[in-house]
């Protein structure tokens, strides 16, 4: 991460945090109105992501602000980089979760067994690695692979536009991510871009939510007044 972009990313953070619950929020809605599985899944699973971008804001700021003697002296750490390791393997496993979430979403199975399968195999991975960071950045890249290649064949099929919102939302999100691997090996403005793009995806979604909601509304509306 570039050095000027301290701070700013705490400031994205939170902006991210803020706008993915309130995905959350707007899913648990259309939930509410339809009574399908698959918006309480996303919201869910946003949810998740939302608790994620939060913690990661909370761990920088301590990292980055006076506080960081303090806060190590109270959790007995060595060094403000082993603060930080804990904050990404907190970031990590609440992200992880969110995707697992959306990904056992897309594919249309009631079992718990195959959830926790899926989250176990996912969580447990980062066990047996010296760079975490790297392994999540590859397997949320294949889980949104998996997660695109849902809503492209959903927008195929249906030709609807929140199904080409939710396609362009996820493979912005795929692109970004591929920019904080660019990142991780050298490149210090990949970083600044993947949060941009990262923003972009978040907003799409957002606005197929409100979009899908005004839908459920009308139809409720309708059918009561039948």
């Amino acid at each position: 991460m570039p050095g000027w972009f301290l701070g700013y990313d705490i400031v994205l953070h939170l902006l991210f945090a803020l706008v993915t619950l309130i995905v959350s929020i707007f899913a648990f809605r259309i939930y509410r109105l339809s009574a399908q599985r698959q918006p309480k899944f996303f919201a869910t699973a946003f949810l998740f992501i939302s608790m994620a971008y939060l913690v990661n804001a909370i761990m920088h700021f301590f990292i980055i602000s006076k506080l960081n003697e303090n806060v190590c002296s109270a959790f007995k750490l060595a060094s403000v980089a082993v603060l930080e390791l804990i904050g990404a393997y907190f970031y990590i496993v609440l992200f992880s979760i969110g995707l697992v979430t959306l990904t056992y979403m897309t594919l249309r199975v009631r079992s718990v067994k195959v959830y926790c399968l899926l989250l176990i195999t996912v969580l447990i991975s980062f066990l047996f690695t010296a760079e975490p960071l790297q392994l999540y950045h590859l397997l949320s890249s294949l889980l949104l692979v998996y997660i695109i290649i849902h809503y492209l064949i959903n927008f195929l099929s249906k030709k609807k536009i929140n199904a080409l919102l939710m396609l362009a939302a996820f493979a912005i999100l795929l692109l970004g991510n591929f920019h904080f691997i660019f990142s991780i090996t050298g490149g210090e403005e990949y970083y600044v871009i993947a949060h941009f793009f990262d923003l972009i995806a978040y907003l799409l979604i957002l606005l197929n939510l409100i979009l899908v909601q005004r839908h459920e509304q009308k139809t409720r509306s309708t059918s009561n007044r039948a």
